[in-house]
């Protein structure tokens, strides 16, 4: 063990550590769950970013020596690449901010002292005077939770739109395929399964395109803001340069909040150092997209119950046993893993809406419950869309025959009756056909009231889930119709 000094005394630091002091302490003193930031690489990652950035950045405009830049880059570098991944000892419960700053800052100036000097220390590097030079931990972690979340907002709307063409694909592949539609769990009118597809496609769609509106939102942060908003601590010519370097090294466009038409000179800073609102709309917007998975999940799973006692018009693929017990039982686990999602996204959202209460005065104090929230939320979604287009929506199947079945025997396709010979016709030929276990089409033709190649393109139940073959049937049988 090696000690360590800090301005509250002296402690212990294993000889082995790249972090120091400072991490000791807030690892020991939130040590509250196993969870630390050694389980959160992409945040470190993003973190080592922005000290890459900062670095290159004091040296450009003669604040850092050009050595101790080049080591502390260096440091950052073998970070990003993965090196040093379990030297974040630090709880991800209330460690965000100084914490986990502090932290990557001892990591890196240890490592770059190791560089320069052959050993680690703070001698030719300090994590405070050097690695954090114009930072504070209220605007670098705050920049962190942007990069962050830019990119796993990105990759999970790769897997939203992997499972909105697969529901696409189904769209076509059953457009054809007749079926029952129900309201309110009882028998309404015929529509195709491609029907019931798109309508899916087009819910997740549309989600979908609410969360890509949401990416440009963190492509800008608040770093340099230092602490608060005013920039206190920042050199000339920092301001202008970081963002640069910091958008060269994510790989894709970053810069600073600025306000329109603000009526306070950097309003924007001083705003997103006191609030963390974006984390409620983010979460609302993931709420919507986890919901939309959850009630095609709903669907799925009615659809497809049974084998023989429910509605069983859909046939989900088999991927492991349902029961312990009851030979032969399949479960329908994809349909209820979105509902799943939806759930634990449910409670994130809770989450979010209560940490905007922990903001005081001038600082959003903690963003934790939020941001791993929205994390959490984030990997769901993309981890669990993806595989239930893979393990489900690409290898359903449809029970058409059973399907054409319910969709003929309907009491509904009296509405085609109504439609012709009046509501109490309709309701007559509904309560007979029901009474006799017969169809409407039986019993219109029994009661002579079509003839039989009129019946035939009248109770066509494909042709009553076209819009415009409906129509058009009204055209060329109107003067069938008995309504005055």
């Amino acid at each position: 063990m090696r000690i360590e000094k800090d301005s509250l005394g002296e402690l212990p630091v294993p000889d082995d550590a790249y972090y120091g002091i400072q991490t000791v302490r807030c690892a020991n003193n939130y040590d509250v769950t196993d969870h630390t930031f050694n389980e959160l690489p992409h945040v470190i990652r993003a973190m080592a970013e922005i000290k890459k950035a900062a670095a290159l950045t004091n040296a450009e405009i003669g604040a850092l020596e050009n050595d101790k830049a080049k080591a502390i880059a260096q440091a950052c570098d073998e970070i990003i690449a993965g090196k040093f991944a379990d030297q974040f000892p630090v709880n991800v419960w209330r460690s965000h901010g100084t914490g986990v700053n502090m932290n990557i800052n001892e990591v890196i100036a240890n490592r770059a002292n190791e560089i320069l000097t052959g050993e680690k220390g703070y001698d030719a590097v300090h994590p405070n005077t050097h690695v954090n030079m114009c930072q504070s931990s209220n605007d670098t972690y705050p920049a962190a939770e942007a990069i962050v979340l830019y990119r796993m907002i990105s990759k999970t709307l790769e897997s939203v739109k992997y499972f909105e063409d697969a529901l696409a694909e189904k769209a076509v592949e059953f457009k054809d395929i007749p079926r029952l539609g129900r309201t309110c769990m009882q028998d309404a009118v015929p529509m195709t399964f491609g029907q019931v597809f798109g309508a899916w496609h087009s819910l997740i769609a549309r989600n979908r395109r609410r969360l890509e509106a949401l990416l440009p939102e963190y492509q800008e942060t608040i770093l340099g803001a230092t602490v608060l908003g005013s920039g206190m601590g920042e050199l000339p010519g920092y301001n202008e340069a970081v963002y640069k370097h910091l958008s060269a090294i994510v790989g894709f466009p970053m810069k600073q909040a600025k306000m329109e038409s603000e009526v306070i000179e950097d309003s924007a800073l001083f705003d997103g150092s006191q609030n963390n609102d974006s984390f409620i709309y983010l979460m609302g917007v993931l709420k919507c997209i986890a919901c939309a998975g959850g009630r095609i999940g709903n669907d799925l799973y009615v659809f497809s119950s049974g084998p023989r006692t429910g509605i069983g018009e859909f046939i989900l693929p088999s991927i492991a046993p349902g029961s312990s017990i009851m030979p032969g039982k399949i479960n329908p686990y994809m349909p209820e893993m979105l509902l799943q999602i939806m759930q634990q996204v449910i409670s994130h959202d809770m989450m979010a809406t209560l940490t905007i209460n922990e903001s005081d005065l001038d600082l959003c104090s903690s963003t934790c419950g939020s941001f791993m929230g929205s994390m959490e939320s984030l990997e769901l979604i993309d981890k669990g869309f993806r595989l239930v287009t893979d393990l489900c929506i690409k290898g359903i199947k449809v029970n058409a025959d059973l399907a054409r079945h319910n969709a003929e025997m309907s009491t509904s396709l009296a509405t085609m009756v109504s439609a012709l010979y009046g509501y109490p016709v309709g309701t007559k030929i509904a309560k007979k056909a029901y009474a006799e276990g017969k169809s409407c089409k039986e019993v219109a033709l029994s009661e002579g009231l079509i003839e039989p190649e009129v019946a035939e393109e009248l109770f066509d139940v494909r042709k009553l889930a076209d819009r415009k073959a409906t129509i058009e049937m009204f055209k060329k049988y109107s003067n069938l119709r008995k309504i005055g």
